[in-house]
């Protein structure tokens, strides 16, 4: 069996963060998204992976050429845009008629591929959708689901109606029949147009339900908020499969985490919530609280940062107080509300 791995698509709500780095190569907690979604698909021992994907193509190819072990990669490149249903469908030329598990670029989860696999050949159905139960859906389609059985597609629900509420994974298993009709055109989103389109054609499909972490990398606000429910998980369950075996960080009590070649001046306050990645720089007397600063950023002597994101290579000045703010190398500080969108399930 082999593996599509959707990273293409505009990405304008992670925008300037993806301006030069596509999506699937953002890091969360120092790892690439690509990462942690290869190490899935290694865990259940799918070997061979399609990358599709358009802007940002080089720098994903050098990415993959870097893994060896017995994984292979093949490059689906899309000269325009294409939503999820043209990307499978023109990826699907290199699939040689096998069934296949494709996985988007957006969400960051602790699913157990080989789970999926076992209840998609259960089902004994054309599709297999990986579904999580969650308490405020916000924008996304609902999936109606029973008795591990999607029977359809519902509308968001009004902000005042209870959950949980069943929506999209990002994993979906294909059979040759379920991709073979599908057609090169755009579309919107899978539970928008895909979905719907194989229920139409096929009639139900199978649903695997996971429970454990799940997390959309959709918005600043949720690229956020996922960095620390992956710290989280590591701090409850320790070193598990996906986070791996690492040497290169620590991990503190009251969600810290430190990259070693990060360096932190004298009298730093690091006060709940703070990430500080590779190559960050912290100058003497910093006082920081809820902050993710990523790699090569810069924070100067004296500053006082609160829920705050500071971007690769940006610079904050000395004596700064910044609050609800982020910035980014060439931008003008922007407000940012990082309990805003908190898309997502743990542990």
């Amino acid at each position: 069996m082999k593996a599509i791995l959707l990273a293409g698509g505009l990405e304008t709500r992670l925008y300037p963060l993806t301006r030069s780095l596509p999506r699937a190569l953002l890091p969360v907690c120092d790892r690439e998204v690509l990462h942690y979604q290869i190490t899935q698909l290694a865990m259940a021992g799918i070997s061979e992976i399609v990358l599709a994907a358009g802007a940002h193509i080089d720098q994903l190819s050098a990415f993959v050429s870097r893994y060896g072990g017995g994984l292979s990669f093949l490059i689906s490149e899309e000269p325009e845009p294409l939503g999820t249903a043209g990307a499978v469908a023109q990826a699907a030329r290199l699939l040689n008629g096998e069934p296949v598990v494709v996985l988007q670029s957006d969400s960051l989860s602790s699913i157990r591929l080989a789970d999926v696999l076992a209840a998609h050949r259960k089902g004994g159905r054309v599709a297999t959708v990986a579904a999580c139960a969650v308490q405020h859906p916000g924008h996304s389609q609902l999936l109606q689901i029973n008795g591990g059985v999607l029977e359809g597609i519902a509308p968001p629900p009004a902000a005042s109606m209870p959950g949980p509420y069943h929506v999209g994974a990002g994993v979906y298993v294909l059979e040759p029949s379920a991709y073979d009709s599908l057609s090169g055109d755009s579309d919107v989103s899978p539970e928008r147009q895909l979905l719907p389109r194989l229920l139409g054609e096929h009639g139900a499909l199978a649903a695997f339900i996971h429970q454990g972490l799940w997390l959309e990398i959709s918005a600043l606000e949720s690229y956020f908020s996922a960095n620390f429910a992956l710290l989280a998980r590591r701090y409850a369950l320790g070193e598990d499969w996906l986070w791996g075996e690492r040497d290169d960080s620590a991990v503190f009590k009251d969600l810290m985490y430190i990259n070693k070649a990060a360096q932190l001046g004298r009298q730093v306050d690091l006060y709940h919530r703070v990430i500080v990645m590779a190559g960050a720089r912290l100058g003497d007397g910093c006082f920081l609280r809820n902050c993710l600063v990523m790699p090569q950023a810069s924070i100067g002597e004296g500053c006082r940062l609160t829920d705050c994101l500071v971007g690769p290579q940006a610079e904050v000045e000395s004596g700064s107080h910044l609050l609800s703010t982020a910035v980014f190398a060439g931008e003008s500080p922007a407000a940012f509300f990082p309990h805003a969108e908190d898309a997502g399930q743990l542990p």
